[in-house]
């Protein structure tokens, strides 16, 4: 969808409940990102105390994002026939308490079951959150909100970062997860301020029932399928570059808690500031320059991410945010476009997750070309990464014909 110039800044449009619902949103994904990165940071000192491997941390990973697709399809049929609000409260409380619960596993095993369970959480959130934020937000600056809603991971990321820095080194991980219980605590002010979408509320009214006939009709199903598959590659990106980085920078680059936090943050930085610029490059110009141009931009840049050139990974940290991860900004606009309100929900939620399905096996991947092939960490990283996105790009690109209206593109 392009856009046009509209008098008057972007930022002044939103009244107060739109304001208040995109913030829960947005915070539901800070707290989510926070809550799953911190596993990935401290993932070297769990596989140390139990005597795992990091193909089995690696593997609780995949575990997580492999069970985000029941959360997805659960939040998502709940929110189309109750509302976004409710799925939004139930999924925050839930990825919060089992996350925290991995401070008292007595053993790996049930890091795994609570980490698992987290995962349907934390797809019911994105699900719900995504939903309600964009449907509440006013249509003409919702590239921008789109991007601030998917960065705010970034802002979890940072967060969890900084945790790890200060609790790890005098603490232990336990206390890490202890922490990460607190944004159960968000569903209180969500419960009395945020106000239900009032595109689904008018979705219901018109709309009740849907059919199969209909679905084929208005070819939701084929873009279900279709989305389902770019986001699998776009998550592999990202869960190629994020899912061992942590590991390498400790491991092979010799980095302190202290530096990996650093790194981390301007990874995320990077990303915040990526996704809001994907997010309005693909609301005046369309979905495929946003996400393709990026791509293409990152593969240059892997080598300094992984420490070709040591006094250069600050840059690579920063430049892979933005080219590799930034493009997640595009995500909520794209599927507000694809899918109608009466099945926003279930079809985000099923396109969304399982393109986190698709991707789940891509950390593992990446443990497995080090510890099993025997590539250095960096050569798999960099393999996996580029793989991933020359995917991405031929599943854009050679997308089927009216899958989307080309003046959305």
């Amino acid at each position: 969808m392009r856009g046009s110039p509209v008098a008057g800044a972007w930022w002044r449009e939103p009244t107060r409940p739109q304001w208040l619902s995109f913030l829960a949103a947005w915070l539901g994904w800070v707290l989510d990102g926070f809550d799953f990165t911190i596993f990935l940071l401290a993932m070297r000192d769990i596989a140390k105390e139990f005597g795992v491997t990091y193909v089995a941390t690696a593997g609780s990973i995949t575990l997580t994002l492999l069970v985000r697709l029941g959360g997805g399809l659960a939040a998502g049929a709940l929110a189309d026939r109750v509302g976004r609000k409710l799925p939004l409260m139930i999924s925050i409380v839930w990825f919060a308490l089992c996350d925290g619960a991995v401070a008292f596993a007595p053993s790996f095993g049930w890091v795994l079951v609570f980490r698992t369970l987290f995962g349907f959480g934390m797809g019911a959130e994105w699900t719900a959150g995504a939903t309600l934020a964009m449907e509440s937000w006013p249509a003409r600056s919702r590239g921008i909100a789109s991007g601030l809603l998917q960065g705010s991971w970034g802002v979890g990321y940072i967060l969890a970062g900084v945790a790890y820095a200060w609790v790890v080194p005098a603490f232990g991980w336990r206390p890490l997860f202890l922490v990460a219980a607190l944004p159960a605590l968000l569903v209180i002010p969500i419960r009395l301020l945020v106000q239900e979408s009032p595109e689904w509320r008018r979705a219901a009214r018109e709309r009740p029932r849907t059919t199969l006939a209909e679905l084929v009709r208005e070819k939701v199903l084929l873009r279900v399928v279709w989305a389902s598959a770019l986001l699998g590659m776009s998550f592999s990106v990202y869960y190629g570059l994020t899912g061992l980085w942590p590991a390498l920078l400790q491991g092979e680059l010799g980095r302190a808690p202290a530096d990996v936090a650093g790194l981390v943050t301007l990874f995320n930085v990077g990303m915040m500031a990526g996704a809001v610029g994907c997010g309005w490059v693909a609301s005046r110009f369309g979905v495929v320059p946003a996400l393709a141009i990026p791509l293409v931009l990152l593969l240059p840049a892997l080598p300094l991410y992984v420490g070709r050139i040591p006094g250069l990974v600050w840059a690579g940290a920063l430049l892979a945010g933005v080219l590799g991860a930034g493009t997640s900004g595009v995500t909520p606009l794209l599927f507000t476009l694809l899918f109608p309100a009466h099945v926003r929900g279930r079809s985000m939620g099923v396109a969304y997750h399982v393109g986190a399905l698709v991707a789940a096996v891509t950390p593992t991947i990446v443990a497995a070309l080090h510890e099993d092939a025997g590539l250095p960490l960096s050569r798999a990283i960099v393999g996996a990464v580029a793989a991933a996105a020359a995917l991405t790009l031929a599943v854009l690109l050679l997308r089927p014909r009216g899958v989307i209206p080309e003046a959305q593109l």
